[in-house]
């Protein structure tokens, strides 16, 4: 087990948005985090990544304990995540907001991209070409990011994402408002990330995706999490049908 999430408590004043949540992810798997709006996955999400400190409970990534680490440092031993809201540069190039989020994975100055040497460079452009074309935007990689489709940025979003080429990803929502075109071509660049090798932890609703994509389901609910072999187990289950579905 790659990430294990071991009894995470977290409250908001009398809110008790986590009661005891655990979870792990392995390798080559794709897990997705599913729950009534206000049950907690983005929390979760927060606690791991190193935005939140949980008021009990640990994470451990490869064994190492990393609670108490920073967001950067979190991202430099392996985690990358995208928000719920595109944390794009509208005003920056397609391609120029994936070299921005080289030097944000690891923690750097902004300005160590586009002021670097020329070898490094050309090595980060190339880098970056070659994720623009997983994510099937490097005919938009000249645009502002502010002008390509909603559907684009998404992809775009992703492709930032995978900057640090982290073995650990975690997606808020990645298919959320965009249409079948572009649902579907997440669903692949996603899969093929699998595929890779890589572990993945995502939050969505969407029904369509969810089962193109999902190797297992994490609920959560009243706090807790409980996993489902498929989203057709969890479909059919009782307690998810009277809270959730």
């Amino acid at each position: 087990m790659i990430l294990q999430v071991k009894h995470i408590s977290k409250a908001f004043g009398d809110n008790h948005v986590l009661d005891g949540a655990s979870l792990s992810l392995e390798f080559g798997q794709i897990s997705v985090l599913m729950g009534a709006n206000g049950s907690g996955k983005t929390t979760l999400f927060n606690i791991i990544s190193g935005f939140l400190k949980p008021d009990a409970g640990d994470v451990y990534l490869n064994d190492k304990l990393i609670k108490s680490l920073s967001p950067y440092e979190i991202a430099r031993i392996g985690l990358s995540r995208t928000f719920q809201d595109m944390r794009l540069i509208s005003k920056l190039s397609v391609r120029e907001n994936v070299l921005l989020a080289f030097s944000q994975q690891r923690g750097e100055a902004w300005w160590r991209v586009f002021f670097s040497n020329r070898e490094e460079e050309n090595k980060l452009i190339q880098k970056a070409n070659e994720i623009l074309k997983t994510c099937f935007i490097e005919d938009v990689s000249d645009s502002l990011a502010g002008q390509i489709s909603y559907g684009q940025q998404k992809l775009l979003n992703l492709a930032c994402c995978l900057a640090s080429d982290a073995p650990i990803l975690l997606l808020d929502e990645p298919v959320a408002g965009v249409n079948p075109k572009y649902r579907d071509l997440l669903a692949q660049v996603i899969l093929g990330l699998r595929n890779s090798g890589k572990a993945l932890l995502i939050i969505e609703h969407n029904r369509d995706f969810i089962e193109l994509v999902a190797d297992k389901i994490l609920f959560l609910n009243g706090g807790r999490i409980s996993e489902y072999a498929s989203y057709k187990a969890f479909r059919e289950n009782e307690i998810v049908q009277n809270a959730y579905v």
